[in-house]
């Protein structure tokens, strides 16, 4: 391989644990809303059931393709989860979108520590809606990236071969000697309609368990 491409929510970064009770008590204070930590929970768990239902997932399609869309209909979502008013939503969002909640698998730092040691291009393509450069700036390997595709600020999204295609280019590799890594069947595993060999990662996973990225070492050096 000459390079690699990874995907980040559930394959670099967890996306089990993002929204914290304690994180959005503190957030709704800043928006004028009193909860305590049960109240928070109460919220987060009327949330979750909302946007991971049949209807919530339909009602997300094409919502990383920018992110002022994002924003309409995950802060639409949040909304209906409750009924909620406009700043516990705004709070509840910015959790959701705050780079510091999401948390690195064990394995992440350094797997991308020793492929940029190694002198491997390495990227990461993301279906977004936010910026998540500083999330891997705070935990200090925002440098080992060469490249950084967002859907939201490309205008389209995984399985569209032509993102794939876009990342390539910018690692400068050719499809065929780029391993992509992620976690989704459907959207990663379209990497190889692209003409990328894939590695995918089982759909369990826990903030506190490595994630299986040490095989991508094998793989790529």
């Amino acid at each position: 391989m000459e390079a690699v491409l990874f995907d980040f929510s559930g394959t670099l970064f967890d996306d089990t644990g993002v929204l914290d009770a304690a994180a959005l008590v503190a957030a709704a204070a800043r928006h004028g809303v009193a909860l305590d930590e049960t109240e928070a929970d109460d919220v987060i768990r009327r949330t979750l059931r909302h946007v991971d239902s049949p209807e919530g997932f339909a009602a997300r399609e094409g919502c990383d393709l920018s992110q002022e869309v994002h924003r309409t209909i995950w802060t639409g979502l949040i909304a209906e989860a409750g009924p909620f008013g406009p700043e516990l939503t705004e709070a509840l969002y910015s959790c959701l979108t705050d780079p510091g909640a999401w948390l690195p698998y064990p394995d992440t730092v350094p797997v991308l520590g020793a492929l940029r040691d190694a002198g491997v291009p390495v990227g990461v393509l993301s279906n977004i809606g936010w910026d998540i450069r500083p999330a891997f700036e705070r935990v200090g390997v925002l440098d080992a990236l060469r490249a950084v595709v967002l859907s939201c600020e490309q205008g389209i999204a995984k399985p569209d071969p032509a993102l794939f295609a876009l990342a390539c280019g910018r690692l400068g590799a050719v499809p065929s000697r780029v391993l992509y890594v992620g976690d989704d069947p459907a959207k990663d595993g379209a990497a190889v309609r692209a003409g990328l060999p894939v590695y995918l990662l089982p759909s369990e996973r826990d903030a506190r368990t490595p994630r299986g990225l040490a095989a991508v070492l094998r793989l790529a050096l």
